[in-house]
Order: C-alpha cells, then sequence, then structure tokens
C-alpha cells in the first residue's frame, strides 16, 4: 500500500510538473507570436533602420577614434625615449603603465568628440545605406554561389585525385592538366569553370609539389630509422671525416645511396648519435606513419578561386555605392578622410559586415546592429520582436519536457529509458542548433552520411544478440576480416565498384571460417559470451598488429617503401572506391544532401536480415537464443543456430567496416577497429535493442539517434564551449553509459 501511495505522488509529482510546463509554454508562445507581428509593423522597421545607420555611424567613427588612441600611445613612446637615461631606467611595467594612459585619456577624448555625431541630411545617408545593403546582397549572393560552385569541385578533386605528381607530369600546358582533372571532376566542364583553367593547373601543380616533398620527407624519416638500426656501434664511427662516415653508413643503410640530397642530413644526424652513444644515451628508433588520415573534412582554399565578369561587375557596382556612403559619412565626420588607405579598408569592412549581415532575417539584423551600438539602443518593441524565434524554442522546448514528463510512464515502457532520453536530447539538440545558427539541413545530410558508414557495423550486432550471444563484441573478427579485403583490392589496384565489391567478395570469403572457429569458442563458454567475446575481439586485434607486419604484400603504395614488407597504419582509398556510394545517386533536397546509394545499401541489408528473421532458419536461431531449452526440446540445435548468428555477425561485420572505410576515404589497420564493436553496441541498443532481443527497426533508429547526437553535439558543444573539442568525450560517454545501463537489465540472468 505504501509504495502504490509513493508511486501515485510521484505520478502526481510529474503531473504537475508538465502542466506548469504547458503553462509557460503557452506564455512564450504568445509572446512569441507577439514578436512575429511587431517584425511586421512600420514602428519596428523604423526602429531597426535607426539602429542600420547608428551602427554604420559608429563603425566609421571607431575607426578614427581607435587611430586616435593609437596615434596617443605612438606619440607618447616617443617622448618617453627623447629623455633616453630615464627610459632606460624606466622599468616594463611602468612604461605599459604611462602608455595606456596616455591612449585611455586620447580615447576618451576622441569618443567626447567623435562618438555620437550630428548626421546633417539623415534621408541622405539613409538612402546610401539601402543603396549599398541592395548592391552587397547581390553581390554577395553571387559570390557565396561563385565560392559554393568552387568549393564542391575543389572538395572533389583533393578528395578523389589518386596522385597529384602523375597528372602534373603527364601534363605540361594548363589546357592539358585541365582536361586531366576534368576526368576526376566532370563537372569542371561547366563553363562557370572555364575562366579558372590557370587557377586549377595552379591548383595541380601546388598539390603535387606537396607530394613529393611528403614523399620525401617519409624516405628520409625512414632512411633515418633504418640507419639508427642498422649501425651496430655508433662509438666505432667516432673521428671519422664526412667522407669516411658516409661510406659507413652506406655499408649498412644500402638505400641511403640512392638519395645524395639527404646526405648532409643523414650525416647531421649519424654525428648526432654518435654524440649521444658516447654520452651513454640511448638511441630509440621511432617508425611513424606520415600518411595517418585525418577525420577532418577537406576545406576549400580560396586562393585559387577567381572571380566571373558578372561577379567583377557586381562588385563594382557596389564600389560605387560604398563611395555614395562614404561620401556621407565624411560629411557627418570630416576627419576620416584624412586617414590611410589600410584604416579605411578596415573601417570599410566592418561597415560592409554591418549593412548586409548575410541576410534579411530580423533577429539576424538586428543583432549584427546591436552588436555595435549595444542593446540599451534598441526600443523594446524592436528587442522583443528580434527574440520571437527564440522564445518559441524555448516555447517548444518545454512543451516537450511537458509531454514526457506527463506520459513518462507509456513512454518508458513502450521504446525503454534510452531510447526516450535520447531522443529528446536529440530533438534539443536540434533547437539548439537553430539557436546557434547552425545549418539543421547540412547536419542532418551529415547524419545520413554516418548512417551509412555505421549502419552495417551496427546491423552486425543483430544475428550475434538473436543468436543468444549477446552482444558481439568480437565483431572486429570480421572487422580484420573486411580490413584484409581492402588490403587485397589496393594491393592489386582495383578501383571504382569493382575493388569495392571485390573487397566485400574477399572479406567475406574469410570472415566465415573466422566466425565458424569464434563460434566453436563461445559455443563452449555459455554465459560468459560478452566477456569472451571481447576478449576475443581485442586479442585479435593485437594478434593482426604482427600479421599486418609480416604479410607478404608488394605494392609500394601500401607497404613501407624502405623496408620492402609490412603494411603501414593507414591506407587512401581516395582514387580507388572512396565515397563511392556517398556520391553515386546523391541528391538534396531542402538543404539536406541524401547519400542515396549508401542508404538504399543500407536498406538492402537490413532488408535481407529482415527477410531471414522470418524464414523458418531466422525464426528457430531467435528461438534459439531467446529460449534455448525450448528450442533444444522442440528439437532445434542450439549450437548450430548460434554458430550460424556467429557466422553472419562476422561477416557483416566484414561488409561493414569496407563500406565504413569507403565512406571515411581511408582504411585504417592495426589497433584502429579496437573501438568499433563499442560503438556498434551503444547504437543498437539505443535504438531499443536488448542483449535478449533485436530487430531491425533497433538498428535504423539506433544508427540514427547515436550518429545524429554526435554530429549535432559536436557542433553545439563547439559553438557553446570556448574551444570545444567535447565530441569525443560524449562519444565516450553515450557509449559506455547505454552499455552500462543495458547490461544492469539483464539482471545476470542467465539463458539456459
Amino acid at each position: 500500500m505504501s509504495k502504490q501511495i509513493l508511486s501515485g505522488r510521484k505520478l502526481g509529482a510529474r503531473k504537475i510538473a508538465a502542466l506548469v510546463m504547458f503553462c509557460l509554454a503557452f506564455v512564450l508562445l504568445v509572446t512569441s507570436v507577439t514578436g512575429y507581428i511587431l517584425r511586421g509593423s512600420q514602428g519596428a522597421k523604423s526602429n531597426l533602420y535607426e539602429l542600420r545607420t547608428d551602427a554604420v555611424v559608429h563603425q566609421a567613427t571607431q575607426g578614427l577614434i581607435d587611430e586616435i588612441a593609437r596615434q596617443a600611445r605612438a606619440d607618447k613612446l616617443q617622448e618617453l625615449r627623447a629623455d633616453k637615461a630615464s627610459f632606460r631606467k624606466m622599468g616594463e611595467n611602468k612604461k605599459n603603465e604611462l602608455l595606456d594612459e596616455a591612449e585611455n585619456l586620447a580615447r576618451a577624448e576622441a569618443e567626447a568628440l567623435y562618438g555620437d555625431p550630428e548626421i546633417a541630411d539623415r534621408d541622405a545617408f539613409n538612402s546610401a545605406v539601402e543603396a549599398l545593403e541592395g548592391k552587397l546582397k547581390l553581390s554577395s549572393g553571387r559570390r557565396a554561389q561563385e565560392r559554393n560552385a568552387f568549393a564542391e569541385v575543389y572538395i572533389s578533386l583533393v578528395d578523389n585525385v589518386g596522385s597529384w605528381t602523375q597528372i602534373a607530369d603527364s601534363a605540361e600546358s594548363d589546357d592539358a592538366i585541365f582536361e586531366e582533372l576534368c576526368k576526376v571532376e566532370p563537372d569542371l566542364k561547366k563553363a562557370e569553370f572555364a575562366h579558372m583553367k590557370a587557377s586549377f593547373a595552379k591548383l595541380a601543380r601546388t598539390k603535387a609539389d606537396e607530394e613529393r616533398k611528403k614523399l620525401d620527407k617519409e624516405l628520409y624519416q625512414q632512411l633515418e630509422n633504418e640507419m639508427a638500426g642498422a649501425v651496430g656501434d655508433w662509438a666505432a664511427l667516432d673521428g671519422l671525416d664526412d667522407g669516411a662516415l658516409w661510406e659507413a653508413i652506406i655499408k649498412d643503410v644500402p638505400a641511403a645511396s640512392e638519395r645524395e640530397d639527404f646526405k648532409a642530413d643523414l650525416l647531421a644526424k649519424a654525428r648526432e648519435n654518435i654524440a649521444n652513444t658516447m654520452e651513454g644515451v640511448e638511441i630509440v628508433v621511432q617508425q611513424t606513419d606520415s600518411g595517418t588520415a585525418s577525420t577532418a573534412a577537406t576545406l576549400a582554399d580560396y586562393s585559387y578561386f577567381v572571380e566571373t565578369a558578372e561577379l567583377e561587375a557586381l562588385s563594382s557596382d557596389t564600389e560605387a555605392a560604398y563611395e555614395t556612403l562614404w561620401t556621407e559619412i565624411v560629411k557627418t565626420v570630416p576627419q576620416l578622410d584624412s586617414l590611410g588607405a589600410k584604416l579605411k579598408q578596415g573601417i570599410r569592412d566592418s561597415i560592409e559586415n554591418v549593412v548586409w549581415p548575410g541576410g534579411l532575417d530580423f533577429s539576424d539584423r538586428y543583432n549584427s546592429y546591436t552588436g555595435v551600438v549595444g542593446t540599451s539602443e534598441a526600443k523594446s518593441s524592436t528587442m522583443l520582436a528580434s527574440q520571437a524565434e527564440n522564445l518559441l524554442l524555448m516555447a517548444v522546448a518545454l512543451v516537450l519536457l511537458g509531454v514526457v514528463f506527463f506520459f513518462w510512464g507509456s513512454l518508458t515502457e513502450r521504446f525503454g529509458v534510452p531510447r526516450t532520453i535520447i531522443t529528446l536530447f536529440f530533438i534539443y539538440l536540434c533547437l539548439a542548433a537553430r539557436f546557434y545558427d547552425i545549418s539543421v539541413p547540412m547536419m542532418m545530410g551529415n547524419v545520413l552520411e554516418r548512417m551509412t558508414m555505421y549502419g552495417v557495423l551496427v546491423l552486425a550486432m543483430m544475428p550475434g544478440i538473436q543468436c543468444g550471444i549477446g552482444l558481439n563484441m568480437g565483431m572486429t573478427i570480421g572487422c580484420i576480416a573486411g580490413l584484409f579485403g581492402i588490403v587485397i583490392s589496393l594491393q592489386y589496384n582495383m578501383t571504382g565498384a569493382s575493388g569495392l565489391i571485390i573487397a566485400c567478395l574477399v572479406g567475406v570469403t574469410v570472415a566465415a571460417p573466422l566466425g565458424w572457429l569464434y563460434s566453436k569458442l563461445l559455443n563452449r563458454m555459455k554465459g560468459n559470451e560478452m566477456t569472451i567475446s571481447t576478449y576475443v575481439g581485442f586479442s585479435f586485434v593485437s594478434l593482426m598488429c604482427i600479421g599486418w607486419m609480416m604479410l607478404p604484400f608488394t605494392n609500394p603504395k601500401i607497404i613501407w617503401l624502405l623496408s620492402g614488407r609490412g603494411l603501414r597504419v593507414t591506407h587512401s582509398l581516395l582514387g580507388s572506391y572512396a565515397h563511392l556510394l556517398d556520391k553515386w545517386l546523391a541528391f538534396e533536397v531542402g538543404g539536406i544532401t541524401v547519400p542515396t546509394s549508401g542508404l538504399l545499401f543500407l536498406g538492402l541489408c537490413c532488408l535481407i536480415m529482415w527477410l531471414f528473421s522470418r524464414s523458418r532458419v531466422g525464426i528457430a536461431m531467435s528461438a534459439a537464443g531467446s529460449n534455448p531449452r525450448f528450442a533444444q526440446a522442440s528439437g532445434i540445435s542450439v549450437n548450430s543456430m548460434r554458430t550460424l548468428g556467429t557466422v553472419l555477425s562476422t561477416i557483416l561485420a566484414a561488409i561493414g567496416i569496407v563500406i565504413y572505410s569507403q565512406s571515411f576515404g581511408y582504411a585504417q589497420l592495426y589497433t584502429a577497429p579496437r573501438q568499433l564493436g563499442f560503438i556498434a553496441a551503444s547504437a543498437i541498443l539505443i535504438g531499443g535493442a536488448t542483449v535478449r532481443r533485436a530487430r531491425v527497426s533497433h538498428v535504423i533508429i539506433g544508427v540514427f539517434l547515436f550518429e545524429g547526437v554526435l554530429v549535432f553535439g559536436q557542433q553545439i558543444a563547439n559553438a557553446a564551449v570556448s574551444g570545444g573539442g567535447l565530441s569525443e568525450v560524449m562519444r565516450i560517454m553515450i557509449s559506455n553509459g547505454i552499455i552500462l545501463y543495458a547490461l544492469t537489465q539483464t539482471g545476470g540472468a542467465h539463458r539456459d
């Protein structure tokens, strides 16, 4: 009875809290609607235009005030230096104190003189500002369009050109290089890029030079490391001249004789090693991988961007409009005309940023203007109108939280605590993204792309759960099989769809027997599958760290160049099949880039698993996993079903790592696959799965929510917290927290 009373009190408290939230949301909603109505009123618009004019004048006079203060500081420094004896005795703190005092005094006097100038002809001034805004709108829009088009082809080229050196060396003229680049990026053939032939040719030559320097750096590092390990007795080389020392180095490192350009550096390093040996300092051989991939997206280098004739004409019109406005500004503050060209350009940039903040949205313009003159200059009606959207976001957030509080019991019973909380959190992140002016469509496109990247890996967890082994942390065995398939495709220089298919087929071929052997171990260790699978997965990764060094691959693109054996840590798929599924059939809708082929492939894999789950064998496997005793009594071989599920999970992991790598653009060996099992497990658990039950819907929902939280969370954390960089912390907290929650729900019960 007491428990029922306590439960009823909790339920009543939640409903009361929900009603309070609904009331607050209603008040915010009414206030928001009022703000939107005020945006259309003439009074709010007039106040906004007045703020704009004040902001323009303030930006202009601020440049003059800054120059006066800077000059006062310089004059004071010259005055102090005139008395050399006193200046030398004066401490730095005293000097800075006197200089700051002179600067602040001059700034205060200048503020009093020019801080609030009287505009003689306000109508003419406003007309000039209005005209400049119109021209900036046209030129900025056209410039953004051209720069975006340039950025797309630039990023595509940087991500997909396999060898810039090969292109630059095979074609000497700009036209020939441009034709080679068009083969990689067909959009370059469009008329809008015809004037950029020389610019793109320059890009190719610059990138080729960077490739050569990178290769030289890598070769030198390997020569240096090989020299450090090959020379047995550095002390014996002490006292040799350069010629004799070089001969001794060549004797131990024959490859050094082929690179005379490294001679001076290698001799210097050799003498450093000799000195360290004589002093008893240990010489450490460090093998580094210069090709380590970066997860950062490629950024466009606009130094290669060239404006079209149309944009140049619009820029000329903008120049004329600004000159007209500058004339009006000088009428207001004549002293501005005496400033230097560099300072005038700085004032112009700041004025243009105020006049055209990038759009005509009321809030953006209000924030731009008040960011210069301060909110104290704004009237209450204008301030309320500017906050209409933020108030609406707050109202929606309160309504959502109120709904969750009101229906907490039914929501958690139907969807589970993790999925309910993560879903609400994801929606809040979308609202926060809008609050911080982060593009929600662009972020959604990134979420869809990451769904194609991780989707099949998460799907690989499903057969393991259904067959009864639980969360298959040993799926890294399949991942390594898939990586082996990728390396095979790179060994034989396979590209395009054929390379991707071969990598998957080889990965599946290797994964099937490995999964079978792995299942035999799990069948012997029933009840401890998750512990064993984690241990086996980590151990197999460590074992393959040796295997990657021993396997007899020969393609110079994937092995260590000097030793001639052993695979590098990171292998670029650019020029092979990187981003193949991301870009094929991709389209944009509402600002969201949809990776059609990648989603179709994920959908196909999910469909196959769905059909299999409803087949006779699939039902038998699920029965063996959920109730082994009943399945065995029904004539189902539990061990056989567990073996089938484990093999399927391993095969899907092999395919998943291939899809992941092509989407990432790089294949990473050695210890890189170690954590993928935790990511996949947390995603499927967020989707609503448990360690005993999983469906295709759990995979799709889970990977969307998990990646959505990470993508949005990273951007919002970077915008809200100075320095950012919280995305990896969030991933670890969410992954481990969800797995821990799932394990607590099992209660430690044994399936048998």
